[in-house]
C-alpha cells in the first residue's frame, strides 16, 4: 500500500509546488514587466562595459572594491557612449523639429495654392523641379484638390508625430535613469547573476558551456561587429554630409546608421545626397561627397569590423539572412532595442536547434 501511495503523494506535492511557483512567477512578471525594456538595456550595458570593469576591478583596484569599480565603469560608459548618443539625439530632435516645421510650411503653401492663392516653393529645390511642381499643380482642379487633401493629411501626421515625440521624452529619460541604476548592479554582480542563470537552464554542462559561449560570441559580433562599426560609418558619413553644406547632418547621419545595418548600406543615403548636389549645379561638392562615401565610409566596414571584434574577444559569423530578418522583426517588435535583440534571438534559436540535433544524434 505504501509503495502505491508514495507516487501519488509526490505527484500531489509537485502539483502544489507548481501552483505555488506559478503564483509568484505571475506576480514577479507583474512587478518587472513595466520596466522590462530598461532591464534589457541594463543587461546590454553591463555586457558592453564588462571589459572596462575587468580592467578597473581586476587590475586597478585588485578586486577589493567591486562597488567602486562598478561606479567607475558606469561613469566611463556614460562619458564614452551615452553622453555622445544623447547629444546626437538632442541634435536629431532639433533637426527633425525644424524639418517638420519647414514641411508643414510647404504643405500650407500647397493648400493655399490649391484654393486659388500663389505658391512659394522652398529655395533649396532645383529650379526645374519647382517648375515641374508648379506645372503639375496647374494641371486641373482635381489635381489641386487631391494635392490639398494629401498636404492636409501630411500636416496633421507631422503635428501628431511631433506631439508623440515630445510626450515620449519624459518616459525616455525615466527609462534611461532606471537602466543606469540597474546597470550598476548588473556590472558589479554580473558573474554571479550569470552563474545563477546557468544553474537554472535545463542543459548539460557541455551544452551550457557551448550555449553561453555562443551567446557571448554572437553579442560580440552584433555589438562590436555590426552596431559599433555602423555607428562609426554614420558619424563619418554625417561629417561628410555637413562638410559639403547639406542640411540636417544629424538626421541623415541617423538614417545612415539605420540603413547601414542592412545589405543596402549607407550608400542609400549619401548617394541621393550627391545626386541632389549635382542636380543643383554644385558638382564640386557632389564629387566630394561621392568620393568620401566610397573611399572612407564604404571602407570602414572592411577595416574596422575585424579590429573591433578581435579587441572585444572574438565573434561569430552570423548569416546575413538572420541579421536582416532579426533587424526588421526586432525593430518592429521591440523598437530600437530590437536592433540588438532581433539578431540575437534568431541566432540563439539556431544554436538551440543545433543542441537539439546533437541530442538526437547521440540517441540515434
Amino acid at each position: 500500500m505504501s509503495s502505491g501511495g508514495e507516487p501519488k503523494k509526490v505527484a500531489a506535492e509537485n502539483t502544489q509546488f507548481f501552483f505555488f511557483f506559478a503564483l509568484f512567477a505571475i506576480l514577479a512578471w507583474k512587478a518587472a514587466s513595466p520596466i522590462i525594456s530598461p532591464i534589457l538595456w541594463a543587461a546590454l550595458i553591463s555586457f558592453i562595459s564588462a571589459p572596462i570593469y575587468r580592467q578597473i576591478n581586476g587590475v586597478l583596484l585588485k578586486k577589493r572594491f567591486p562597488g567602486i569599480s562598478s561606479c567607475l565603469t558606469l561613469a566611463a560608459f556614460i562619458m564614452i557612449c551615452l553622453a555622445p548618443a544623447l547629444y546626437a539625439l538632442s541634435g536629431l530632435g532639433a533637426e527633425a523639429a525644424g524639418l517638420g516645421a519647414r514641411s508643414s510650411a510647404l504643405f500650407t503653401e500647397i493648400q493655399k495654392y490649391a484654393y486659388g492663392g500663389g505658391i512659394t516653393l522652398p529655395k533649396w529645390l532645383p529650379a526645374y523641379i519647382s517648375d515641374s511642381i508648379t506645372s503639375f499643380l496647374n494641371n486641373s482642379d482635381s489635381v489641386k484638390a487631391a494635392v490639398a487633401d494629401a498636404a492636409q493629411w501630411a500636416a496633421k501626421f507631422l503635428s501628431s508625430f511631433s506631439a508623440r515625440l515630445i510626450g515620449g521624452g519624459s518616459g525616455l529619460l525615466m527609462n534611461i535613469l532606471i537602466a543606469l541604476i540597474l546597470s550598476f548592479f548588473f556590472i558589479r554582480d554580473g558573474e554571479n547573476i550569470l552563474t545563477h542563470i546557468k544553474s537554472l537552464v535545463p542543459l548539460t554542462d557541455e551544452e551550457s558551456v557551448y550555449f553561453f559561449s555562443r551567446t557571448g560570441c554572437i553579442l560580440n559580433s552584433i555589438v562590436y561587429g555590426i552596431i559599433l562599426t555602423v555607428a562609426v560609418q554614420a558619424l563619418v558619413g554625417g561629417i561628410g554630409w555637413w562638410f559639403v553644406g547639406l542640411s540636417n547632418p544629424a538626421l541623415f547621419g541617423m538614417l545612415m546608421f539605420f540603413f547601414g545595418m542592412f545589405p543596402v548600406g549607407t550608400a542609400v543615403v549619401w548617394v541621393p545626397g550627391a545626386i541632389y548636389l549635382a542636380a543643383t549645379g554644385d558638382l564640386k561638392n557632389a564629387a566630394i561627397l561621392f568620393v568620401w562615401g566610397c573611399a572612407i565610409v564604404g571602407m570602414i566596414d572592411n577595416m574596422l569590423r575585424p579590429v573591433l571584434i578581435r579587441a572585444a574577444g572574438g565573434g561569430c559569423e552570423i548569416p546575413t539572412v538572420l541579421i536582416t530578418i532579426g533587424l526588421f522583426g526586432g525593430v518592429l517588435a521591440w523598437g530600437f532595442l530590437g536592433i540588438f535583440l532581433g539578431p540575437l534571438v534568431l541566432a540563439l534559436f539556431v544554436t538551440a536547434c543545433e543542441l537539439y540535433r546533437g541530442r538526437m544524434a547521440k540517441k540515434g
